[in-house]
């Protein structure tokens, strides 16, 4: 179980490795420009539109790396279920969830599968 979660961790830090790299990079290529008797503004807006573009794609890699596990406040939200119909589902045990320190917890492959099952019986929790 710790291993998704420092794989996480590795990969957050790594992300955040590339980042700060690529800033000092384009900080050093805006101080270029800002020294350079030759410099103009075109160039340095082609050098900030391209160290944006990088940031966004380093920010969707980040955002990339998805949870595996949730808690009950992200799998309402996850599933679009209000903290009533969830306690329902876990007060009858439909729901797939361990708790830890009586905190539940849910694995979100399981979550999926949960639903995926439901969808093919097309079960109906409209009551709730």
């Amino acid at each position: 179980m710790k291993e998704p979660m420092t794989r996480a961790v590795l990969i957050v830090s790594l992300v955040m490795l590339v980042g700060a790299w690529m800033i000092a990079d384009a900080t050093r290529s805006i101080s270029a420009y800002a020294d350079s008797a030759t410099h103009n503004t075109a160039e340095i807006a082609t050098a900030l539109t391209s160290f944006d573009n990088r940031l966004n794609d380093l920010n969707q890699s980040v955002h990339s790396v998805e949870k595996q596990i949730m808690n009950a406040d992200e799998v309402a939200v996850y599933l679009g279920l209000t903290d009533q119909v969830l306690s329902k589902l876990l007060e009858d045990k439909q729901l797939p969830a361990i708790q830890i320190n009586g905190i539940y917890r849910f694995s979100k492959r399981a979550i999926d599968e949960w639903v995926y099952e439901k969808s093919k019986n097309k079960a109906s929790y409209q009551n709730w």
